[in-house]
């Protein structure tokens, strides 16, 4: 046993006081409705309900939480089972870990019992990475001013982070830019012109669903990815004036390489914000490739970067994620997330548990991206998970 986990099978634990356990059968008949899919696991139990006011969301849990749960009713050691399986150890401590920073578990620390971030000091550290680079300081830097907005919606809070780093809109840029038309103009992508014949030599623009989102082409051919596998996506993030000058460079370097599709904002709003020129991919291999095609055609442009991105080059210029696969969904009727708005949500949601905590000095930010790294992300190079999508 490591010695992480060996601490933590020595500690004293209590369930956490701030959820009620409740099983599925007994929830109303709207609450069954809406996890009706879950029954489908034959390990589903119910849901932990938070207690008003503790900040904590719902969570579906399995007969061995729940049983993990109402056996901590009394204070003491974790049962044996916890940690019986030596191959399984890292799991298991990841897991305790994740259970008391989400209060569903409380730790003994100085003769009381705490979870959340004010337990964060006394349990198993992480080893930090040696990472550096803008899009670290840039992520860093959005958690710092989510800080301080003073917000409860975690909404509205992962709304802000996702934002964090476009150039504000200006009524100039209103002007210019006010339909895609303008935008294609914009880029050099109007008929006649050597960027236009390309274009639809190669490629297939999709129709728009909105005018105001995104602009998308891609190869009649392109294999659409099945639900159980992610889609990595690569991002050039030029500041707005040398934009132009980056698409005709990948418009180009994609006539040479595989590739999903690409897209490009569809408005003055979304040619500001930092995520404005998205590639993707089938793997992180063919990323690669693309990426290294791409350094040496941009090293004049101006980066504007795009946070909670793991960084490739060029300052931020190119930085690269990976989107969830369809399958990681826990239920069909949540929708899809990408990448960043899968980081971003749960940053949200664990620094407004953070906040809620007022006897506690942790940084909302540290506790976040604590809680964020045992769902298997590297957060000092916001790398995506290999392979492992921790779902909780």
């Amino acid at each position: 046993m490591s010695a992480a986990a060996l601490g933590l099978a020595e500690r004293s634990f209590r369930a956490g006081t701030e959820y009620e356990l409740v099983v599925f059968d007994r929830l109303a008949a709207e609450e069954q409705m809406l996890l009706a899919e879950l029954r489908e696991d034959a390990g589903f139990y119910g849901i932990l309900r938070p207690r008003e006011g503790s900040g904590r969301t719902i969570r579906a849990v399995d007969r061995d939480t729940a049983l993990l749960w109402l056996g901590a009713q009394s204070p003491g050691r974790l049962p044996f089972f916890v940690w019986e399986s030596e191959s399984e150890l890292p799991l298991a401590e990841r897991r305790v870990t994740q259970l008391v920073l989400d209060g569903v578990l409380e730790i003994e620390m100085e003769g009381a019992y705490v979870s959340g971030a004010r337990a964060l000091d006394i349990l198993p550290k992480r080893d930090a990475g040696a990472a550096t680079g803008r899009l670290r300081a840039l992520s860093h830097d959005a958690l710092r001013y989510g800080e301080t907005l003073g917000l409860e919606n975690p909404e509205e809070l992962a709304a802000r982070l996702y934002t964090y780093g476009g150039v504000p809109l200006s009524p100039a840029w209103t002007r210019r830019l006010q339909n895609s038309d303008d935008v294609l103009a914009f880029l050099g992508v109007t008929p006649g012109t050597p960027l236009h014949d390309r274009l639809t030599s190669r490629f297939t623009r999709a129709a728009d669903k909105d005018e105001s989102s995104w602009i998308s082409w891609s190869r009649p051919s392109r294999r659409t990815p099945g639900p159980s596998e992610p889609t990595y996506k690569m991002y050039v993030s030029p500041m707005p004036e040398d934009l132009p000058k980056a698409f005709g460079e990948v418009v180009e370097m994609l006539t040479e390489h595989d590739h999903l599709q690409f897209k490009v904002g569809g408005s003055a709003l979304g040619l500001l914000r930092a995520d404005k020129l998205v590639v993707y991919f089938e793997d992180v291999e063919s990323l690669q490739r693309a990426a290294n095609a791409l350094v040496s055609r941009l090293g004049s442009v101006s980066p504007q970067g795009v946070p909670f991105s793991a960084e490739i080059a060029l300052g931020g210029l190119l930085s690269w994620g990976m989107d969830p696969p369809r399958t990681a969904r826990v239920l069909t009727w949540q929708g899809y997330d990408s990448w960043r708005l899968w980081i971003v949500r749960r940053l949200a949601s664990a620094m407004l548990a953070a906040q809620h905590e007022s006897a506690s000095d942790v940084d909302p930010s540290r506790y976040a991206m604590e809680r964020l790294h045992l769902d298997g992300v590297d957060v000092d190079g916001w790398v995506p998970p290999n392979g492992n999508w921790w779902l909780s």
